[in-house]
């Protein structure tokens, strides 16, 4: 039985960005609840120096995260109201498996919540479908509420209640304030995924570049998540810093060149006088929402494989060029109210503590449907919660390997 009188919740991350997304969504919540962080022992762990920036800025103890497996997680080793799944979707996947497979169907105690770390626009049925056991998912704008909401229309069976946050990070409680045009700073924040061309990206470093020694009082820095080789939520085919050396061998950027490269918090990058650019992401609403220049390339397209359509009509949408003349739009308040800028009440705090004293109460009920649907979760996903990525590939080859060979078995005897 739980004793904590204050609600209480527990996040689980995986990954550099979620877990960015737990301790902030922490931080927000405040005092008045019971709070802790357990990092998943995953294959996408944080380095040190991401968990600190993760925790910068916080009012939560890095020194009190704890690193747990999955594999271990049960019910009665949860003592909050609520697990607040924060990981990538194999591993929320398997946290919600473990605890619904762990309480009474019929009076549980754990209630399940998630959601995406940064900008969920448009929806995917993938990522809902990893998440879809749990008691609620959270969106952060009503553009993102609707179009998931639309996903699953008339869809039969459990679906997570839909609930509109805000980022947690975004400190702005409505608008954004006025943007300020001086820029003595030009901050290029990296998407992994996008673009996915190595000459794709060697031309924004190019033309980085042409705005460092156009503009020679400003300040160029690539943000990045992660350096070369080390973890981060999505894998990265060519990072930037190793295209930046590969540039200067080949004498196309100088080696007198002023670009500069750094990790850490993007709070950090962000000061005033800064102006970001990016092809997709989450910081470009950081900078919005300290009023500061932003720009979202549209010279790779802007597509559901670029994940930047949240921005069209946003005003921020602009090419290298601009990027080399520092030439910026400004954010257009329609759009702002419907992404990620509208303004907070108290409904979503409220709803998330009466989640948790029903969770308390023990009357939370778990569909059937759902257990059967967690247990048809493919074997590769629990793997990916343990095991490294390369030797997740390896299995899953000798796995349909061996399924061919009985299949052909059968027919030879037939």
């Amino acid at each position: 039985m739980k004793q904590l009188m204050k609600p209480s919740i527990l996040a689980i991350a995986d990954s550099d960005s979620y877990l960015k997304l737990a301790t902030s969504f922490l931080t927000r919540l405040g005092p008045a609840w019971d709070r802790n962080v357990y990092l998943a022992r995953t294959p996408v762990m944080p380095t040190a120096e991401q968990i600190a920036a993760a925790f910068e800025g916080t009012d939560l103890d890095a020194d009190a995260l704890q690193v747990i497996s999955v594999s271990q997680l049960e019910a009665d080793t949860v003592d909050e109201d609520i697990v607040f799944a924060s990981a990538t979707g194999p591993v929320v996947a398997e946290i919600y498996s473990r605890i619904l497979r762990t309480e009474p169907v019929d009076g549980r105690c754990t209630a399940l919540i998630s959601a995406l770390p940064g900008v969920a626009f448009p929806a995917t049925q993938k990522g809902w479908n990893y998440r879809r056991a749990g008691d609620a998912f959270i969106c952060h704008s009503h553009a993102e509420a609707r179009d998931f909401s639309f996903m699953i229309e008339g869809k039969e069976g459990h679906q997570p209640t839909i609930m509109v946050s805000k980022l947690p990070f975004l400190r702005s409680a409505g608008f954004p304030p006025e943007q300020k045009q001086v820029v003595e700073r030009l901050v290029f924040a990296p998407q992994a995924k996008v673009p996915a061309q190595e000459h794709e990206r060697e031309s924004i470093l190019l033309a980085l570049e042409q705005a460092s020694r156009m503009n020679p009082e400003l300040e160029v820095l690539i943000k990045l998540r992660a350096k070369a080789g080390e973890p981060q939520t999505h894998l990265e085919a060519f990072p930037y810093d190793s295209l930046f050396e590969k540039l200067q061998a080949e004498q196309r950027i100088g080696a007198d060149s002023r670009l500069r490269f750094d990790t850490g918090s993007m709070s950090e990058a962000l000061t005033d006088g800064s102006a970001l650019v990016t092809v997709s992401s989450t910081a470009a609403l950081e900078s919005l929402d300290r009023g500061l220049p932003t720009l979202i390339l549209s010279d790779f397209g802007v597509s559901a494989q670029m994940i930047n359509t949240v921005f069209v009509a946003s005003g921020v949408i602009g090419t290298l060029d601009d990027v080399i003349g520092l030439s910026f739009g400004e954010p257009t308040k329609a759009w702002l109210r419907e992404n990620y800028f509208h303004r907070v009440d108290h409904s979503f705090a409220q709803s998330l503590e009466i989640l948790a004293h029903r969770a308390r109460a023990g009357k939370l009920l778990t569909d059937p449907e759902v257990l059967a649907h967690i247990r048809r979760q493919p074997l590769r996903h629990r793997l990916r919660t343990t095991l490294p990525a390369p030797l997740v590939r390896v299995l899953v080859k000798l796995r349909h390997h061996y399924r061919h060979s009985r299949k052909n078995g059968a027919n030879s005897l037939s």
